[in-house]
């Protein structure tokens, strides 16, 4: 008997005991089906999240641009965006085509004994959007790898002087693995976690006030200088939707070298593009030392994000051939994923995508004015940049308390969660639109349509804005209370 035939005889027998799904039948599975699956083997209380927003029973077919399509023929209307994925909407055709190329001609993915020509390439396109010195990238997986990896080379140059602190600020989001975690206070999410960074190696300022970062470094600051090794900064903060005031960001990072610390300006959510620029510290006249990117950057198909740094401070980290792989990621820089990014940046410019983004964004930007001053009891904020809005809303809580009694009822953490989600599944249901919001800010509705978004897609959301918010948030909330009666009674 020959080796393999040695093998292959239990392996039939192994073949009948698992079942194995095909990947057509994976394609083919009915929705209860499908979110039996999710229940039973992956997230059982974030299925029952999305059944609270209507959405745990979307069938979808496919999806293009800014429209997933359901099998019943629905037609929705994406503005979550996947929080900022979807720069270029759903399957955009070159970037479908960039795969199909690597398929064909077989490129190679992985290997790590040896370089990859596309991953410099897709380095120096990277470098080609960014201010000098920034042309030095180090390839993640994703947002959180991206800030891991500018923190671990901000302590690569600075913790030899002594420097043993980083400064945040209070309410931010830079992920979830443990060193951006504990940087991390925009929602409870470090809760029962030993946190990457000790506690009491983070220091905190309250987000656009230069005169509160001035106080914590002056804090930190002893006979032999300062303790921090980092400022790190959201450019618009992602949970909040908060754009600084015009020369905070050159001004936060003319602060931090003032005192040797490093600056890292965390653009995952809102690089690449969204706001009008490729970064949004880009409409400043600033440049930081790291500046991180995500989401958009994999084209909406791929997991891919940067660490972008100077080549002098590169050299200071890992300058030398002992040091030069002390950080380094197994998924970094695979073959195809690098095609996709090289190809994406390639689309933001010959597409002219970012200076889209900018008209795209004004035009929703100036009807979500609209809609403020025909509802400014229940609108009491605008804000955002670009393909990056929201609206902060007025739900008066009152009105949820008078309705139900949620205080036995951990699905509901606050009568905020009830009004907010009533909203997005109102806007879901009605009117097929797709919208989402953060739990560090329940009351503000999040739009982050791809940048490929036409002035018609954005007036149907304005009218379902309208049409939701004249029938008022009462109805909204009657509605939702009663499908999902039994959970908000317990």
């Amino acid at each position: 008997m020959t080796a393999l035939a040695k093998i292959d005889a239990p392996r039939r027998e192994d073949r009948q005991n698992r079942e194995l799904l095909t990947l057509e039948q994976s394609l083919a599975l009915d929705t209860e089906s499908a979110m039996g699956l999710y229940s039973a083997h992956l997230n059982r209380y974030m299925l029952q999240v999305f059944d609270i927003l209507g959405l745990a029973q979307m069938d979808i077919e496919s999806a293009q641009g800014v429209e997933i399509v359901l099998r019943d023929g629905r037609r929705i209307l994406d503005y979550s965006g996947g929080f900022g994925v979807l720069g270029l909407g759903h399957n955009h055709p070159r970037i479908i085509g960039a795969e199909r190329l690597c398929h064909e001609r077989k490129v190679l993915d992985c290997i790590k004994i040896a370089p990859h020509k596309l991953q410099g390439a897709l380095a120096y396109n990277i470098s080609r959007f960014l201010p000098k010195p920034l042309n030095v990238s180090f390839l993640a997986v994703s947002g959180t790898e991206a800030n891991e990896a500018a923190m671990k080379i901000c302590e690569r140059v600075q913790t030899p002087k002594g420097k043993t602190k980083f400064l945040c600020f209070k309410g931010a989001f830079h992920g979830k693995t443990h060193g951006p975690l504990s940087l991390t206070t925009a929602t409870d999410v470090q809760s029962g976690f030993i946190m990457g960074v000790p506690k009491e190696n983070v220091v905190f300022a309250t987000y656009g006030d230069i005169a509160s970062v001035r106080d914590v470094i002056a804090r930190e600051t002893g006979d032999k200088g300062n303790n921090i090794i980092a400022g790190i900064v959201e450019t618009i903060r992602g949970t909040s939707c908060h754009v600084p005031r015009a020369g905070f960001l050159t001004e936060f990072a003319r602060v931090c070298r003032e005192n040797d610390i490093l600056t890292i300006f965390d653009e995952v959510k809102v690089g690449m593009g969204r706001t009008g620029k490729f970064c949004a510290f880009q409409h400043e006249d600033v440049v930081p030392d790291v500046v991180t990117l995500a989401k958009t950057l994999g084209g909406g198909k791929r997991e891919l994000g940067a660490m972008v740094t100077s080549q002098t401070l590169f050299d200071r980290a890992y300058g030398n051939k002992n040091d030069c792989n002390l950080h380094s990621s197994s998924f970094s820089g695979m073959g195809e994923t690098c095609a996709v990014g090289i190809e994406t940046l390639n689309v933001l410019q010959d597409e002219r995508l970012i200076e889209r983004a900018a008209v795209m964004g004004n035009y929703l930007r100036d009807g979500l004015e609209k809609l403020q001053e025909k509802y400014p009891r229940k609108i009491v904020s605008v804000r955002g940049e670009g393909c990056f809005q929201a609206i902060e809303l007025n739900f008066g809580q009152q009105l949820a308390e008078k309705a139900m009694d949620i205080r036995t009822n951990p699905l509901f953490v606050t009568y905020q969660t009830v009004l907010i989600g009533a909203m997005a599944r109102e806007l879901y249901e009605r009117h097929g639109i797709l919208v989402h919001f953060q739990p560090g800010a329940r009351d503000l509705l999040h739009f982050m349509p791809p940048y490929v978004v036409n002035e018609d897609q954005i007036v149907r959301l304005l009218d379902a804005l309208d049409d939701v918010l004249g029938r008022g948030i009462a109805d909204a909330t009657v509605r939702f209370v009663v499908k999902n009666i039994k959970r908000v009674l317990g």
